[in-house]
């Protein structure tokens, strides 16, 4: 996954083996200006239970300490909607201009790509396309 930039703020995604955006809470404390991701994490645990499994989750993450020992870590992760609605909650002068640019990276990440489509799908799609297309025409009378 390439960096996404937002202001002065370059961002490696999480990669959480599922081929979507998502960001950590460290992440967020940087795109929302907080001075660390206690902030972040303060903040969905105050509001938690208006975030769904999809937009927020808690990972584990496999690392080397500096004595090169394999370390287990606990790490709470956002999707561009979980970050949006923290974007909604913080009260940082940046968080406007993030919640615009997150609402970007949804309408981005949910167009299909259709570099990875074969045939069969592109098809598919193509018919979908049509038919929505002539039932708005219909529609409209």
């Amino acid at each position: 996954m390439k960096a996404l930039t937002f202001k002065k703020h370059s961002i490696l995604p999480f990669d959480n083996g599922d081929g979507k955006i998502w960001f950590t809470s460290a992440h967020m404390a940087e795109l929302l200006e907080y001075a660390d991701e206690k902030s972040v994490n303060r903040l969905y645990n105050r509001n938690k239970n208006e975030f769904t499994d999809e937009m927020s989750r808690v990972v584990s993450v496999t690392s080397r300490n500096k004595n090169k020992e394999i370390q287990y870590n606990r790490v709470r992760v956002f999707s561009p909607r979980g970050g949006h609605l923290l974007g909604m909650l913080a009260d940082t002068k940046i968080a406007k201009a993030l919640r615009r640019w997150l609402l970007d990276l949804v309408d981005k990440e949910s167009q299909p790509n259709l570099a990875l489509m074969n045939i069969n799908q592109l098809k598919e799609l193509t018919l979908s396309v049509r038919y929505f297309s002539m039932n708005a025409v219909w529609l409209m009378g």
